[in-house]
């Protein structure tokens, strides 16, 4: 993702005189300000994909879901390490991204359902070489 960085020059005003209190002797630095705010190149955004964030090495694949359930000594980790480890590299991401939407609906019903669906993820691959 590349940035527009609008370079203003020396005698540019600072946030202040600009927006706060423009006068008649800062016309010309008003001017200036009010170009690089009409810019489009500024506030264009650029869709970038999570491929592109992946490659970039902003975004990295998940191995294990970030969210699951752990409070007074019962974790669910076991588990779900046990699950994720026969899913294929390129399966994980989408299927913890997957059961952390389903866990984060909240309450136990819904942590069985994303407990459930990783279930039922890892007996797909069972048996598939990894």
């Amino acid at each position: 993702m590349a940035l527009a960085i609008k370079h203003l020059p020396a005698d540019a005003p600072d946030f202040y005189r600009a927006i706060v209190a423009p006068t008649s002797v800062d016309t010309a630095a008003s001017q200036v300000v009010q170009e690089a705010v009409n810019d489009a190149e500024l506030f264009v955004p650029k869709a970038v994909t999570a491929t592109e964030l992946r490659a970039q090495g902003l975004m990295r694949e998940r191995e294990l879901p970030q969210m699951w359930h752990c409070r007074g000594g019962e974790s669910d980790m076991e588990k779900i390490v046990k699950h994720m480890s026969v899913i294929p590299a390129e399966f994980k991401h989408s299927v913890c991204m997957e059961y952390e939407r389903l866990f984060a609906l909240g309450g136990p019903a819904c942590r069985k359902q994303a407990n459930q669906f990783l279930v039922r993820q890892s007996k797909r691959f069972r048996g598939v070489a990894v």
